[in-house]
């Protein structure tokens, strides 16, 4: 008798229907609009967060994604930070990864992505990094400005020795992340 319940309880557990993923409207609506006023700073410890699930990570990020099928959602957690909608030609979407390893060290990594208004993928900048791998300790930050334009300083310390770095960036009317030269 119980064999068969448990036969009819997996039989009718087959049978329920798989969930949807968030339209795009539903996926904005999930996150808060961050007002870019004068600039926001990138880092690794966001504020508040908005957890997503698989399926929508697949959906609407799946390009940022690694590219080994078996490795996608092993020991990682994404979250919406939040939203930039002000462009009239693209919105941009703040996204964190955090990867979580055995060893107990992590790595958070914030995405900067642009889509255009019906939420198809333009591109993505790794605007802050935070954590370590190995003998690696990174240390990245962003500052993003009313004008598109980003600094990002880079500070990675590999096997105790330490390399710095900025670069410059500008997001174009078309929602592409440019790279902009130094000016030293």
């Amino acid at each position: 008798m119980k064999k068969l319940i448990l036969v009819c309880l997996l039989g009718g557990s087959m049978s329920l229907p798989a969930q949807q993923p968030l339209s795009y409207p539903q996926l904005l609506e999930s996150t808060r609009e961050i007002d870019l006023s004068d600039s926001l700073h990138f880092n690794t410890s966001p504020e508040e967060v908005s957890a997503i699930d698989s399926i929508n990570v697949i959906k609407w990020f799946g390009n940022i994604l690694p590219a080994g099928a078996a490795n996608k959602f092993k020991n990682r957690v994404f979250s919406l930070v939040g939203r930039i909608t002000m462009q009239t030609n693209f919105d941009l979407l703040i996204l964190l990864e955090e990867k979580n390893r055995k060893d107990s060290t992590g790595t958070q990594v914030v995405y900067l992505i642009s889509v255009k208004k019906t939420g198809d993928f333009i591109a993505s900048l790794k605007a802050a990094v935070g954590g370590t791998k190995r003998r690696t300790a990174y240390n990245i930050s962003s500052c993003l400005y009313k004008d598109y334009k980003i600094i990002q300083d880079s500070r990675i310390t590999i096997n105790e020795k330490p390399y710095n770095d900025m670069a410059w960036y500008k997001i174009n009317s078309g929602g592409r992340f440019v790279s902009q030269p130094k000016f030293e």
